[in-house]
């Protein structure tokens, strides 16, 4: 049971840990009142698909001159410092931060991590658990869904209700066990041994040359700065800095024909 905390929330461009975050908005709390917000938008190094702009509604042009997460995670963190962190469906938010974190070369604290979507589901008899209908059929104060800051305080505001309802007690007992924000970090995934090489670079933040064969069949050499590999669906996927346009691009790890590390 907690008195002090911070609750959070982020906009992305899809789902971690190949997604980036594009706006975050926090609500510190300490001895249950709110003493502090945090809001920002992110430039995401990347464009942001359509289907998701009509979620939340932040475009390209809005996060255009935007930092990028890499400059402004340590005040984010320096600002949480080590308060436990609470969302709606926090697993999905603790996993856009710790992959953001990754990439930035940033220590991941263990923040302890708690999820109201869990003490909704175990505690509220409810035909949705979503945050913006619970926030409707409850009638809680009701902000505008799907912005980072707006979403982090419709999460507080349904976090007191049921500490309201239940008691404070059992609320925190079915939000989860606290589980460390560094378990959220990208998982290793498993790589033949020709392609150790890209790890090792993401590791030590150091560069490679690879022969990549695009979409249209033509075979052009490449020199990166690979930061996260990752697998979407039965793919695997390398993220990496492109050293001759400066942008963080993806690449298929089977179109990836050969590595050199010596050029």
């Amino acid at each position: 049971m907690h008195s002090s905390y911070v609750v959070f929330d982020t906009e992305t461009t899809g789902m971690p840990p190949g997604a980036r975050i594009i706006e975050i908005g926090a609500i510190k709390v300490i001895d249950n009142k709110i003493v502090d917000t945090f809001e920002l938008l992110l430039n995401p190094e990347c464009d942001i698909p359509f289907h998701v702009i009509r979620v939340h509604g932040i475009d390209n042009s809005m996060v255009a001159n935007e930092p990028i997460a890499a400059a402004v995670l340590p005040a984010f963190m320096d600002w949480v410092g080590d308060l436990p962190l609470v969302g709606h469906n926090v697993s999905f938010d603790a996993a856009m931060l710790a992959s953001e974190l990754w990439r930035a070369d940033m220590r991941i604290n263990k923040n302890n991590t708690y999820c109201t979507l869990s003490a909704s589901r175990k505690l509220l008899e409810r035909k949705s658990n979503s945050l913006s209908d619970l926030t409707r059929d409850l009638n809680l104060p009701n902000q505008v869904s799907h912005r980072a800051l707006a979403d982090a305080e419709n999460t507080f505001h349904l976090l007191q209700h049921i500490e309201k309802e239940y008691g404070a007690e059992l609320c925190w007992s079915k939000m989860g066990n606290g589980a460390p924000l560094s378990g959220f970090k990208p998982s290793q995934v498993h790589l033949p041994k020709r392609f150790h090489a890209l790890r090792e670079a993401a590791e030590n933040r150091t560069s490679l040359h690879i022969d990549y064969r695009l979409a249209n069949g033509r075979n052009v050499a490449i020199k990166i700065h690979p930061r996260l590999i990752y697998n979407s669906g039965k793919r695997t996927i390398l993220e990496a800095k492109c050293d001759t346009s400066g942008i963080t691009k993806t690449y298929l790890l089977d179109s990836i024909l050969s590595i050199d590390i010596y050029q």
